[in-house]
């Protein structure tokens, strides 16, 4: 049964948590901390009183198969837009979760709530993935779908009701392959744009700046990590070094590349 997570410290996931209750879940008489569950078809709706990115115990106190959380996206850039991705450290865990950890990145269910985000356009705001990062780190599949990326973004009660509706889309996957993604920045361009326009699925998406722990640990991970497992993989401005670590794991594991 997947879950959809709401945190209490966090604007723009209340106002999104606030959209699905009042659109499509139903209170329950089930309980979850200081709060009721709620319920929509076959998903759970959680609210809980801490930041998303440091559940890690989510697993053990609301096992699920697939956690959704509804989240405010920060930049300094301040620029508006809407991303979704999985989560997971490729060195240090800064921002909750484990070091040098991935969670498990449900790769289907992503591109669902991204193509519906691409699909319903809000003035102003980009679309795009998010490589991954932060916190919680999960073996249970994980994603996040944001807002952002300051106060005027995550009150903006339009663009709550767009990422609460991606929450619904998300929680049927998109039957596509899948792929991981290397190279790069942040915010995925090249993979967001051959996800959408070659329905490709893309899980686990490691960026340039994480170059520097990209050794054979990690892209097992990556590849082992994204479900369903990946058929393909794509990079994008990769260093020699990393390019022949990555070469060696997908033969091992039979990806082909997509361009």
């Amino acid at each position: 049964m997947p879950t959809v997570v709401v945190s209490k410290r966090d604007m723009a996931s209340v106002l999104i948590g606030e959209y699905l209750t009042e659109n499509y879940f139903e209170k329950t008489d089930k309980t979850f901390g200081n709060y009721h569950v709620f319920r929509y078809k076959n998903a759970d709706l959680i609210i809980i009183d801490t930041e998303h990115i440091y559940a890690d115990w989510l697993e053990e106190k609301y096992p699920s198969d697939l956690y959704i959380v509804a989240s405010r996206h920060s930049a300094e850039s301040g620029i508006p837009c809407l991303t979704v991705h999985t989560t997971g450290n490729w060195g240090d865990a800064m921002y909750g979760g484990k070091s040098r950890t991935l969670s498990r990145a449900p790769a289907q269910h992503m591109l669902s709530a991204l193509r519906y985000l691409k699909e319903h356009p809000l003035e102003g705001f980009s679309v795009s993935y998010e490589v991954t990062h932060h916190g919680p780190t999960t073996e249970t599949p994980i994603m996040f779908v944001e807002v952002g990326s300051t106060e005027n973004e995550w009150g903006n009660e339009e663009a709550a009701a767009v990422v609460a509706e991606a929450i619904i889309a998300g929680l049927e996957p998109e039957k596509v392959p899948t792929a991981i993604g290397v190279g790069g920045g942040h915010y995925a361009p090249r993979f967001t744009e051959i996800a959408l326009k070659k329905s490709i699925a893309f899980g686990h998406m490691a960026p340039r700046y994480a170059f520097d722990y990209l050794d054979e640990y990690m892209l097992r991970q990556a590849v082992e990590k994204t479900v369903p497992r990946p058929e393909y993989y794509a990079m994008h401005g990769v260093s020699e070094e990393v390019k022949e670590t990555l070469e060696e794991i997908v033969e091992e594991y039979g990806l082909q590349r997509i361009r």
